[in-house]
């Protein structure tokens, strides 16, 4: 009997959650999302500035268009050029999906439930991409100089309301610092993740991400747990203060509709 009533009452909680977060009244880690920062950062706005002739790194820095790859040779075949990659090292841009504005940077501390959020480029994350080439596929990201050396992986742990993404379901992921998961693979429990020391237990994975080489656009696949790999959008929750993975935007908004959460879009931005 009493278990019954321990789960009718997590039950309750689930339908009363007030937003999208990991925490529950009185600050103890629950299912149902019931958890608002009070300390909300607001990142300084960034206004792009036009110069002369500066390299694709700097002008995606700047938010400018790229300028056209240059042919040293006719006889060359034609070919993108996967230059703004650079190394690998670098920071990632946050931008509003709905206009392109610079909103910052993935910032190098996570906010009050160890998630990732962003800030100004001063306290940018850096990090490395697992892969330069182009042709790579799915790949992992390093946190360089991240909050969670034990999770090193730039990743994403399942949502507390739901982590399968499906039309008409609530389904999204925090991003957080992760340990490794093989890529296509549904999320796992094993792999460990930085939101566990707060008493959260959900699955994560890592091996989600695609980089174009030629704009910096930074992609994420999410893997449900039956295997079926669903489209993935990337927004921004502003009273949670987390940056997260969604399948249907509209569900997630719907659901908690007093939380302004909205889509946005990560670009790589080279260190140069």
């Amino acid at each position: 009997m009493k278990s019954f009533l321990f789960a009718l009452a997590l039950l309750a909680s689930c339908v009363t959650a007030l937003n999208a977060g990991i925490f529950g009244e009185g600050g103890s880690v629950v299912q149902a999302p019931d958890y608002v920062e009070e300390n909300a950062r607001r990142a300084e706005p960034f206004t792009p500035t036009p110069t002369e002739r500066v390299t694709n790194g700097e002008r995606l820095r700047r938010g400018l268009p790229l300028l056209p790859p240059s042919r040293r040779s006719s006889a060359l075949r034609a070919r993108a050029s996967c230059v703004p990659l650079s190394t690998g090292t670098g920071k990632i841009q946050v931008r509003r999906a709905s206009d392109g504005v610079i909103l910052g940077y993935i910032r190098n501390t996570f906010d009050g439930q160890n998630s990732y959020t962003y800030g100004t480029l001063a306290n940018a994350l850096t990090v490395q991409l697992g892969s330069v080439d182009s042709a790579a596929g799915v790949m992992e990201i390093s946190a360089v100089n991240g909050p969670d050396a034990a999770h090193p992986f730039f990743g994403a742990v399942g949502g507390s309301g739901g982590y399968n993404f499906n039309p008409g379901q609530l389904g999204y992921a925090y991003l957080s610092g992760t340990g490794h998961t093989p890529a296509n693979s549904p999320p796992s429990s094993s792999a460990g993740h930085s939101i566990q020391s707060l008493g959260y237990n959900a699955p994560a994975e890592s091996t989600i991400w695609r980089v174009d080489c030629l704009t910096g656009a930074v992609t994420a696949q999410w893997t449900n747990t039956d295997g079926s790999q669903p489209p993935t959008s990337i927004f921004y929750d502003p009273p949670v203060d987390f940056v997260g993975l969604v399948g249907d935007i509209s569900k997630f908004t719907q659901t908690f509709p007093g939380e302004g959460a909205f889509l946005i879009t990560l670009h790589f931005i080279p260190n140069i």
